[in-house]
């Protein structure tokens, strides 16, 4: 399901789309809500189960330039918190699954979680 949410993402963004929508699944919105953490989203809105979410852009090209999945069913991936000390200078917001609840890589360094790597936002 992460990996549908993105491409939409991804394909709205490349088309300069202002927006895109999509149903409403469980733990999307957890999603939605770190990138709009991260100002790399204007916002959402949910209404009658589907989800519109707003795109940022500057100066006409897109804020999110690289939206990928790591993680996949056949291939999950891993990292401790010493590892994600490591990795998370590489990318830009990695988005991690850990005991307790869908965090970024920074947030789950600083609580000394480790966990399943989603992916990550550039």
């Amino acid at each position: 399901m992460l990996s549908r949410i993105f491409n939409k993402l991804r394909n709205s963004l490349v088309v300069y789309h202002f927006s895109t929508s999509f149903k409403e699944v469980g733990f999307c919105v957890k999603i939605l809500d770190l990138l709009w953490k991260e100002n790399l989203i204007r916002g959402y809105t949910k209404k009658n189960g589907l989800i519109t979410v707003l795109l940022r852009y500057y100066d006409g090209s897109p804020i999110c330039c690289r939206l990928t999945i790591l993680s996949r069913p056949r291939d999950r991936l891993y990292l401790s918190s010493l590892d994600l000390c490591r990795l998370s200078q590489d990318f830009g917001v990695l988005i991690v699954s850990t005991p307790k609840g869908i965090m970024t890589a920074e947030s789950a360094i600083r609580k000394g979680d480790g966990g399943e790597i989603l992916g990550y936002a550039l």
